[in-house]
């Protein structure tokens, strides 16, 4: 049985998730993302060094329209089964909402269930996550996809670190409650979900008020706060902007970095490391 708690403390310090969108629609590959492309896309991210492949079938992005569940595993399990077959060993994980979506994922081999909302969207995604002994990622969001860069859910007026800490832990403490072992669980403090750009880089300086809950896997890749920095307007060109995030917070220890840039983000950490050497 997979133990996400022995896998994130075994081999190298970072791991890597690599994102597999096959929603036709993602905010950075737009229909580049489509389900036709998820095989090569996903090989290609194992060869270039992930430790684990993120599929979602949902775009989750700001603005996005809700998805019906028949839908999204309608594009995602032929992907997770088609890549179970040709590459057995590696550790998968769904990024859904959809406690429908997260079981037949899990009935399918998916190691890792993504909720992107905190168990708030389906809080049976808990349940179905212990019933496997399955592991989960608790993404701090607030409200949908639809209205989560609202103001309403934008305010944080005892700290956007402090209020992402709180709230992440009170759902950390729910999946405990339903059965999932506290060692399979990793948290995740949602940057550019619910946030401004400001907040987006508030919330990453003191990331270590939420360290002490769990480990952590953190996914800036291409994101709006990047460019609304540098004034990159395509998410695509925002790698260096990425790039320089994800390395500062390898160097800070975070667990698992989810990113686009699989290849780059690998052998810039090989290169830090071999610096650090010197």
């Amino acid at each position: 049985m997979f133990s996400l708690g022995e896998f994130l403390k075994s081999g190298k310090q970072t791991k890597l998730m690599g994102i597999v969108n096959v929603s036709g629609d993602s905010f950075s590959e737009g229909s580049k993302s489509s389900a036709d492309s998820a095989m090569t896309r996903a090989l290609a991210l194992l060869d270039a060094g992930a430790d684990v492949l993120d599929i979602g079938g949902e775009s989750t992005r700001p603005g996005a329209a809700e998805l019906s569940y028949r839908l999204e595993m309608h594009r995602v399990l032929p992907v997770l089964e088609a890549l179970k077959r040709a590459r057995n060993s590696t550790i998968f994980s769904i990024d859904t909402r959809h406690v429908e979506v997260a079981e037949a994922a899990l009935k399918s081999g998916a190691h890792i269930i993504n909720d992107v909302s905190m168990l708030r969207n389906s809080p049976e995604i808990a349940e179905v996550v212990a019933k496997y002994d399955a592991s989960i990622i608790l993404n701090h969001s607030r409200g949908t996809p639809g209205n989560m860069q609202s103001a309403k859910f934008c305010a944080y007026p005892a700290g956007v670190a402090a209020e992402v800490a709180a709230e992440l832990a009170e759902a950390r403490q729910t999946a405990i409650k339903c059965g999932v072992r506290p060692e399979n669980i990793i948290l995740d403090p949602g940057i550019g979900f619910a946030k401004t750009p400001e907040q987006c880089w508030e919330l990453l300086r003191d990331l270590e008020q939420i360290a002490p809950l769990s480990d952590m896997v953190v996914g800036v890749s291409r994101k709006f706060f990047l460019g609304s920095l540098t004034g990159e307007k395509l998410p695509e060109r925002r790698l260096g902007e990425t790039l320089a995030v994800e390395l500062s917070l390898a160097a800070r220890g975070v667990a698992m970095l989810r990113t686009h840039a699989v290849r780059e983000l690998h052998n810039a950490l090989i290169v830090t490391e071999h610096l650090g050497r010197l």
